[in-house]
């Protein structure tokens, strides 16, 4: 049925996780690592002032090896959206703290609905990331009912959401869907961080389990 940003949570998970992998390699903090692969388009400029704007909301510091925070970033019908989170393990359970989001939908309309927006698709992805799947038994996808299906819930939303919003374009841009990009992966870089385990499948949680 209908679905909030279609492949964008899948494909950027991919993504995000693996240019983590690609900074540790390089030994490069993979804030920096991103920035210095940017290109210098208007495109790539509006991107690179997110991710600089996300970095300050969340007081991050490239090189700082105490820091905690998962970091990714992408862009969706031209809007560029980056993403910092803290998440721990929790009794097993993996558990998003905090989340930093900086957004480009271009003219803003009404900044409220646009920080609303965020939430929304950051606890959509959420439950997504870390919970939701379905499977192919005897030709048919399973589970069918809600019962079975989990999904966040209220407690699983995290206490902090912060947005800051940009505005580097003339006209409105889009907003629903762009939010949801980078929480996958910011998760999964966040867990690594925490604890050394790369998850490379979703849902996170099951990966964390199987892992």
């Amino acid at each position: 049925s209908w679905w909030r940003s279609l492949g964008l949570l899948a494909n950027t998970f991919a993504i995000e996780c693996f240019m983590d992998e690609l900074a540790l390699a390089a030994g490069v903090d993979p804030i920096k690592f991103r920035l210095d692969h940017i290109a210098d388009d208007a495109r790539g400029v509006r991107l690179r002032k997110v991710i600089e704007a996300v970095a300050e909301l969340a007081g991050y510091h490239q090189g700082d090896n105490s820091n905690t925070l998962g970091f990714a970033a992408s862009t969706d019908v031209n809007t560029p959206c980056a993403q910092l989170v803290d998440a721990t393990i929790e009794d097993g359970q993996i558990k998003v703290n905090r989340v930093f989001c900086a957004i480009d939908p271009g003219l803003v309309v009404n900044p409220d609905q646009v920080r609303a927006q965020c939430e929304g698709a950051i606890n959509m992805g959420i439950s997504a990331a870390l919970y939701e799947e379905m499977n192919v038994v005897d030709n048919e996808l399973q589970p069918i009912i809600y019962g079975p299906y989990r999904m966040a819930r209220l407690g699983d939303a995290p206490p902090v959401v912060e947005v800051v919003i940009l505005e580097n374009a003339e006209t409105p841009g889009a907003v629903g869907e762009p939010p949801l990009g980078p929480i996958g992966a910011a998760i999964a870089n966040a867990i690594f961080k925490a604890t050394g385990k790369r998850l490379r499948n979703m849902p996170l949680q099951q990966a964390m389990n199987t892992s």
